[in-house]
């Protein structure tokens, strides 16, 4: 009986090895793009970053990362009266190099700004506004511990007393339309980071108070072994904890939410297909990414030791 379904398997072996072919895909270049992301604030410079995209299975090292940089370009903001041509810089936030910093025009609230991009080969157009700000009605914290001890049947351990989860109240307009992305730092952080749910729409919330948890930003967790993702999104006790609390406009708004869709379903082949939107224009040549600004409002919360 042994050797009888030993026979059987071997069969079915070798008939599903005879099967077997190997393919090799000979796949076509990328159309050629010009990556841009832009973003524009109350009283700050813009800055711009421009790249190229690449074919999927290209290493991806610095090498080829610098590579895919462009410099030299025509960067020009205008905000209907006052034009203000970027100058080279380098300014590295997490894994986006801003290379282009404007020197003239600083943004202003209610304002609209269009991006001019003008390479040898293309010639782009964006245009976004710095929405009003809305600010958030209030900030408070619970402990990691209280939340537990609130759902049951755990008990919290010393660490869960001292994880802090930030709380905000946000009262939506009454007009329909209206764009959130939030942003936080703690201590002594420099670099504002955002969260995997940072993008507000007040599609189902209109002209109501809603209270939500905002978490810590998750760039935190990107360069910092010490973080571990048990304990994604919150804070500690003694934290300083700053909040960017940003209203931006729809194009804006589809960028970032359709771009988070793409990353949250990365390599799921039952996920919706999902192009991410941009607002990049082409006069000339193809562009993609997003040029955007914010209507900025801070607070700061101090959670005690």
């Amino acid at each position: 009986m042994r050797q009888s379904i030993l026979y059987i398997f071997l069969a079915f072996t070798l008939a599903f090895q005879a099967c077997e072919r190997d393919i090799t895909l000979d796949l076509p270049d990328p159309k050629s793009f010009v990556v841009v992301h832009g973003q524009i604030e109350p009283d700050s410079f813009a800055i711009v970053s421009l790249s190229r995209n690449s074919p999927y299975f290209d290493p991806v090292d610095l090498a080829t990362i610098a590579g895919l940089v462009i410099n030299g370009a025509l960067v020009i903001v205008s905000d209907g009266i006052e034009q203000d041509t970027l100058q080279p810089t380098f300014y590295f936030q997490h894994f986006t190099l801003f290379n282009y910093r404007g020197t003239k025009i600083k943004g202003q609230y209610g304002r609209s700004y269009t991006l001019k991009i003008v390479t040898p080969n293309e010639e782009l157009e964006a245009v976004t506004t710095i929405p009003l700000p809305v600010p958030l009605d209030s900030l408070w914290v619970r402990t990691r511990a209280d939340l537990i001890r609130e759902a049951g049947n755990i008990t919290p351990s010393p660490r869960d007393e001292d994880l802090i989860a930030l709380y905000f109240k946000y009262s939506d307009p009454p007009q329909m339309g209206n764009y959130v992305r939030a942003f936080s730092r703690r201590n002594q952080e420099t670099l504002w980071s955002s969260s995997f749910g940072s993008i507000y729409s007040d599609e189902l919330i209109n002209g109501q108070s809603v209270e939500f948890i905002l978490q810590r930003g998750k760039e935190a967790y990107l360069f910092n072994d010490s973080l571990t993702f048990e304990e994604y999104g919150y804070f500690e006790k003694g934290d300083t904890i700053y909040t960017k609390w940003c209203t931006i406009d729809r194009p804006h708004y589809t960028f970032w939410n359709t771009l988070s869709a793409v990353t949250g379903g990365s390599g799921n082949p039952f996920a919706t297909p999902t192009i991410v939107a941009t607002n990049i224009r082409g006069i000339r040549g193809y562009g993609l990414g997003i040029w955007g600004g914010y209507g900025t409002s801070l607070d700061t919360f101090i959670v005690a030791p």
